[in-house]
C-alpha cells in the first residue's frame, strides 16, 4: 500500500516523463523539418548513395521528412497538453520517424544516428509511464 506522499511523488514523475517525451517530439520534429528544409533547398547537402536499397531522390527524402516533422511536432503539442491522444498516437509516430531515420541514414549519417536517440528517448518515456491517469 503506498501512501498519499508516495503517490503524489509518483505522478509528478509520470508527468514529468510525458512532458519530456513531449518536448524531445516538439525538438525531434523541428530537427526533422530542418532537415527536409535542408535536402529541398540545398541538394548538395546529402551524399548520395548509387547503390542503396532506399535510393530516393534526394528531394523526396526533402519531402518525406519535411511532412513528418510536422506531424511530429503536432502530436508533441498534443502530448504536452495532457491529450491521452497525443500519448497513444506518439508511440506508433515515433517508430515510424525510427524507421524513417534509420533509412535515410546512408544520406546523412551524424543527422540521423542524433534523430533515432532523440527518438528512442521519447519511446522510453511515453512507455515508462502508466496509461491509467
Amino acid at each position: 500500500m503506498s501512501t498519499p506522499a508516495t503517490t503524489s511523488t509518483r505522478r509528478g514523475w509520470e508527468y514529468g516523463l510525458v512532458m519530456f517525451a513531449g518536448a524531445f517530439m516538439l525538438i525531434s520534429g523541428l530537427l526533422q523539418f530542418i532537415r527536409g528544409l535542408v535536402a529541398l533547398f540545398e541538394n548538395t547537402v546529402y551524399v548520395n548513395t548509387p547503390k542503396y536499397a532506399f535510393s530516393f531522390d534526394v528531394t523526396t527524402w526533402g519531402w518525406l521528412h519535411l511532412v513528418w516533422g510536422l506531424v511530429l511536432v503536432a502530436v508533441g503539442a498534443a502530448i504536452l497538453a495532457g491529450r491521452m491522444i497525443g500519448r497513444i498516437a506518439g508511440l506508433s509516430i515515433i517508430t515510424l520517424a525510427i524507421i524513417l531515420n534509420f533509412a535515410s541514414m546512408p544520406y546523412y549519417p551524424l543527422w540521423s544516428i542524433t534523430l533515432l536517440v532523440l527518438n528512442a528517448f521519447v519511446i522510453w518515456a511515453l512507455c515508462a509511464v502508466d496509461a491509467v491517469d
